[in-house]
């Protein structure tokens, strides 16, 4: 593991990012590197006038933060935002990336995807969105699982940064077509459903490394809604959560539920690639 690097636009958003990334790497005893994209958009004259002010700001930002000793480092680059953080976070070969909220804008979102979104699709990295406050360390972590790669990604990274947290975890099993047949949760088809989906995680959990140290995962039924309130009743501080990642001419392409979590996140968000 090389550093927890954090980027920042120097708004309050991004402030609960780098303290939550100082934070984190003073318990990981990792390197922290804050970052900041300048748009190199502007002309020349006035981009290395922005540069340098930026600059200052930031330093003076992290240095009034970070915990003597820590070891902290900031740097402002020009360019695309999200191109030029993922292209940060391969150079200095971080063990995670940080970000804060992106700024809502209803109309233009219905467009087109924020960078937030951007960089957790571009990242093979672990990805934290964070969302409250940072003064704490993560007490209730709640991981949804689909017995994927990126999902033993997930509850190792969320093991890694909350160790000391109490970690619950469940499968969603949606019914198919329940709308029209009635079958909803507590049917037939939905406990048939549940068991099979017992089976699958048992076989799954057993090929897990025991470092990994998974929690007993629950086997609900029922579709988004439910999974969402499920979440919501946990009272989580963090939720881990798998990338899904598909094959064909986008690889990278975070599933629905993921994307629709990390636009409007409840708490803060780890986002794992297996």
């Amino acid at each position: 593991m090389s550093c927890v690097l954090a980027a920042t636009d120097l708004s309050t958003r991004s402030d609960r990012a780098v303290q939550r990334a100082l934070r984190l790497s003073a318990k990981l005893k990792l390197p922290c590197r804050i970052v900041s994209v300048v748009d190199n958009d502007l002309p020349g004259d006035m981009l290395a006038e922005r540069m340098k002010e930026v600059a200052h700001r930031l330093h003076r930002f992290t240095e009034s933060l970070a915990a003597p000793g820590q070891m902290v480092t900031s740097t402002v680059v020009a360019g695309d935002p999200d191109q030029a953080i993922l292209a940060q976070a391969e150079a200095h070969d971080a063990t995670m990336l940080v970000l804060g909220l992106h700024r809502s804008r209803p109309f233009l979102d219905l467009f087109r995807d924020t960078t937030m979104v951007r960089i957790v699709r571009g990242s093979l990295r672990p990805v934290l969105l964070v969302n409250d406050p940072a003064d704490h360390d993560y007490a209730r972590v709640l991981v949804p699982v689909s017995f994927s790669p990126s999902c033993v990604a997930a509850l190792r990274m969320a093991g890694t940064i909350a160790p000391g947290a109490e970690l619950r975890s469940f499968h969603a099993v949606p019914i198919p077509f329940s709308g029209l047949t009635g079958d909803g949760p507590g049917s037939a088809m939905a406990r048939e459903l549940c068991n099979e989906a017992a089976k699958e995680r048992d076989a799954w959990t057993a090929t897990l490394d025991p470092a990994t140290n998974p929690p007993e995962i629950e086997i609900i039924s029922g579709g988004r809604t439910e999974t969402m309130a499920r979440m919501a009743a946990g009272r989580p501080d963090l939720i881990a959560v798998g990338a899904h990642t598909r094959s064909g001419f986008s690889p990278n392409v975070l599933g629905s539920f993921v994307t629709d979590l990390i636009v409007t996140p409840p708490c803060d968000i780890l986002v794992a690639r297996g």
